[in-house]
């Protein structure tokens, strides 16, 4: 069918309005298309109903006039088939007053958009033509603005969907090489932790190691995630101020140094505090090791803080940590019981340690106590397998720290103790929790 559209300068496609006159009067026809020259629109002339509707079939006309009565099929009947079939043509009726009855059933049945009165008015029959035009330019537009809408929502919402994945894929590398950096920050601070606990000539803790101690506190008093990090990260690096001190102080314990020993001694907070200064994720850290031996009268070291400018993390790491140090001998001359370093502490709450924070090491002690012991093994380098997970810091025969307890094993480091096996031509201790469904191998011959 031809649709009359023709392109403009702009390119913008322009609407050729067509507009048909169905009369079965020649002379009618000829004085309506006289009047429509005056109009920009391509003009059709049918004699009859049938003839109109041919035209119809054929060209995309957009408003027809018919007169009411003609034979074999009249006004009102031909544009009520028009608009059952071609529902977007306006449709005008010419009536007489003879005509008016089946004019008044064609409106009423919504058949024709409008009827004009014979003889018709030249200027408002052009005006009610003109103005369906403008109506239909109107719709055309509309409907080309939705069509664009509609084109250009579903370019924007491939465009989001393609953004979207672009960003999932960005943010998922972006979080796999953060949770890498953020492994490799840990793995560093565990091997610094156990190299720093191998500088100490007698410090094999034999009950537990600090860590777990601390994170129990830490949970016993409601302490947030961020504070609990601080606090454990702290706890392992607490002796890094240790380093520059010598064997001799390092294997005396604090009550048998003497005056000059401990002023050196006494300085190991701030050491340590201002080693780590530096890296900013550690400052919190390091400012909590600054005080991890400052009590609450004002009589630790090495600044002298009182409870009031003691941070609540560094409160919990000194209690902690004297706990500990009491009971492997390095507090005191001697090496107390788990009770009697209990008493010692009790015999100084709210002179030395904070009340809550004495409950919150007993609450740990005791769920330690109470829980289920860890399911370990013993087992041979040739029986270790990626998992497996270690108990217990690894150590060489000679003593230096390898791994810290914790470690997940993986392949490659497998291999890399193997290895170290094989040239030191003696057998490494492995401890460790083997994962369920998991069979090992039986043990091979000694590397000895």
């Amino acid at each position: 069918m031809d649709d009359h559209n023709t392109v403009s300068a702009d390119n913008e496609v322009t609407k050729q309005f067509a507009l048909l006159l169905v009369d079965d009067e020649k002379n009618v026809l000829s004085s309506l298309r006289r009047l429509f020259r005056k109009v920009k629109c391509n003009v059709f002339m049918a004699n009859s109903g049938k003839e109109g509707l041919e035209i119809l079939n054929e060209n995309a006309i957009d408003v027809i006039i018919s007169d009411a009565r003609m034979p074999e099929m009249s006004g009102p009947e031909l544009l009520t088939i028009v608009a059952e079939k071609y529902p977007n043509t306006s449709r005008i009726l010419l009536t007489g007053y003879a005509d008016m009855e089946a004019m008044v059933n064609a409106v009423n049945q919504g058949k024709i958009s409008h009827y004009v009165e014979k003889p018709w008015d030249d200027e408002r029959l052009i005006s009610l033509v003109e103005n369906e035009f403008s109506i239909i330019n109107l719709k055309n537009e509309n409907e080309a603005l939705q069509s664009l809408v509609k084109k250009q929502n579903l370019k924007l919402k491939s465009m989001n969907t393609a953004l979207e994945e672009t960003v999932k894929e960005r943010s998922g590398k972006i979080i796999k090489i953060n949770e890498t950096l953020q492994k490799n920050y840990r793995n560093t601070i565990d091997l610094l932790s156990g190299l720093l606990e191998q500088r100490q000539s007698n410090m094999h803790e034999t009950v537990f190691d600090i860590v777990p101690l601390v994170q129990n506190m830490a949970k016993e008093l409601e302490f947030n995630e961020q504070d609990l990090n601080h606090v454990v990260t702290a706890a392992k690096l607490r002796y890094i101020g240790k380093l520059c001190l010598s064997d001799e102080i390092l294997s005396t314990p604090y009550t048998l140094l003497s005056k000059e020993q401990k002023h050196e001694f006494e300085q190991y907070p701030l050491t340590g505090s201002t080693l780590l200064t530096s890296i900013p994720p550690l400052r919190v850290s390091a400012d909590i090791i600054f005080q991890h031996k400052e009590y609450l009268n004002g009589k630790g070291y090495p600044n002298g803080d009182w409870e009031k400018f003691i941070s609540r993390p560094a409160q919990l790491l000194t209690v902690a940590n004297d706990y500990l140090e009491l009971i492997n001998g390095k507090l005191l001359e001697d090496a107390l019981p788990s009770q009697d370093a209990l008493t010692y502490i009790d015999s100084r709450v709210s002179t030395f340690y904070a009340a809550d924070i004495v409950e919150a090491l007993k609450t740990a002690l005791s769920d330690y106590e109470n829980q289920d012991p860890i399911p370990e093994h013993r087992v041979w380098s040739n029986q270790l397998a990626p998992g497996m997970v270690l108990t217990r810091d690894l150590m060489s025969n000679n003593g230096v720290f390898l791994l810290s307890q914790g470690t997940t094993l993986e392949e490659a480091t497998i291999a890399k103790l193997l290895r170290l096996e094989q040239r030191a031509k003696a057998e490494l201790k492995f401890y460790v929790i083997i994962p369920e469904g998991m069979e090992i191998q039986e043990k091979s011959k000694s590397t000895k």
